[in-house]
């Protein structure tokens, strides 16, 4: 019972964060925008980044997310990506933060998305880690001397022939896919209504 309220209480802190984190995040979205005309060089070269690095985010969650399941927590994943570092679903997150900036084709959100995300999930993963470390002791202890935290080390790498893969790891891969093709909607839905007035533009970045 303590540890599933444990794990309860790492959960929902690490929703709170995330929940306040992207207040700012939403104002930028919504109120600032570029200088660049949207029909230029620059905008084009960042929306296209953009979308790489939200596909190449969608592929390391889902990678992840087919080993690890509704293990987390319960169990020591060290097979997959798991083999390649500690933390590579918050790998993926990066790469979505940095897709979403790229996509709104905002400098401002662009530096600030990572600013925000990269200390909330370093100390997201810190007091994960320890409560893993608190419930499986020396057994984490050696998988985290082998398997770096954050950098990958492709060497390690292993995985089992035959994954089985549960209906929550399914669902969590389709929600996930439905947040990242929707994110570019939401852009092109911002720009029409800034371009109607209906938002107002607080702001032109970087001018």
């Amino acid at each position: 019972m303590l540890e599933f309220k444990k794990k309860i209480s790492l959960r929902k802190l690490r929703i709170a964060l995330l929940r306040l984190v992207f207040v700012p995040i939403i104002f930028v979205a919504v109120f600032i925008r570029p200088s660049w005309s949207l029909e230029s060089t620059i905008a084009f070269g960042m929306e296209l980044g953009g979308y790489l690095f939200l596909l190449a985010g969608l592929v390391i969650r889902m990678w992840c997310i087919f080993y690890i399941g509704s293990r987390k927590s319960k169990e020591i994943i060290a097979t997959g990506p798991y083999s390649i570092c500690r933390n590579p679903l918050y790998i993926g997150s990066f790469f979505l933060a940095i897709g979403v900036g790229l996509c709104f084709e905002n400098l401002l959100m662009l530096l600030l998305v990572p600013a925000i995300i990269v200390p909330v999930h370093i100390i997201t993963a810190q007091m994960e880690e320890a409560h893993l470390e608190s419930k499986f002791g020396e057994e984490y202890r050696r998988y985290k001397q082998k398997v770096p935290r954050f950098r990958p080390c492709f060497s390690n790498y292993n995985s089992p022939n035959v994954l089985e893969i549960n209906i929550h790891s399914i669902r969590r891969i389709a929600i996930d896919t439905v947040a990242v093709l929707f994110l570019p909607e939401i852009e092109d839905l911002l720009e029409l209504l800034h371009e109607h007035g209906i938002i107002p533009v607080l702001w032109h970045f970087p001018f």
